[in-house]
């Protein structure tokens, strides 16, 4: 079973009903538009706030009550696109800057960002090392999981 929650501007609860009655009237499946009406029933149901009620008498300092109001509500903003940021910007050259990788592997600091390329070809020496996947992951600002993948792209063109 799905459970979905829904939130209705007020006073549109009502039209909300309707349009599940009306996908019950066109559900062939008789138990599901007998769900469909239920729910309809049931959000006809729902106790309509008015508008005092909306808005709730307080006390202020001197005593008297006044009349607190509430945040309006505003419409919901579009959602926004999913963008993907990499755990680290890596360096755009195109050579293998063997220094850089040699430091990685002995662990000299500050380890520098090594390319992709640079970053697989340490791996290979860490895991010739007997490092570690955390480790190793840990070094060349990669996923773990990363690691293992190389791994065994490394082992398959090794065993072809």
């Amino acid at each position: 079973m799905i459970e979905i929650t829904i939130r209705l501007k007020p006073g549109r609860a009502t039209a909300f009903a309707s349009l599940l009655r009306a996908i019950a009237d066109m559900e062939s499946d008789r138990g599901q538009a007998k769900r469909y009406r239920g729910a309809a029933r049931q959000i006809e149901r729902l106790p309509k706030a008015t508008r005092s009620e909306r808005r709730r008498p307080t006390r202020s300092t001197s005593g008297r009550p006044k009349l607190a109001r509430t945040a309006p509500t505003r419409p919901a903003s579009a959602p926004r696109p999913l963008r993907y940021t990499p755990r680290v910007q890596r360096p755009k050259h195109q050579e293998i800057d063997e220094g850089a990788v040699q430091r990685v592997v002995l662990g000299i600091h500050p380890l520098p960002v090594l390319t992709r390329e640079e970053a697989r070809l340490a791996c290979w020496h860490l895991t010739g090392r007997g490092c570690s996947a955390p480790e190793i992951a840990e070094r060349l600002f990669v996923a773990q999981r990363t690691v293992h993948r190389w791994r065994a792209e490394d082992q398959q063109a090794v065993a072809a």
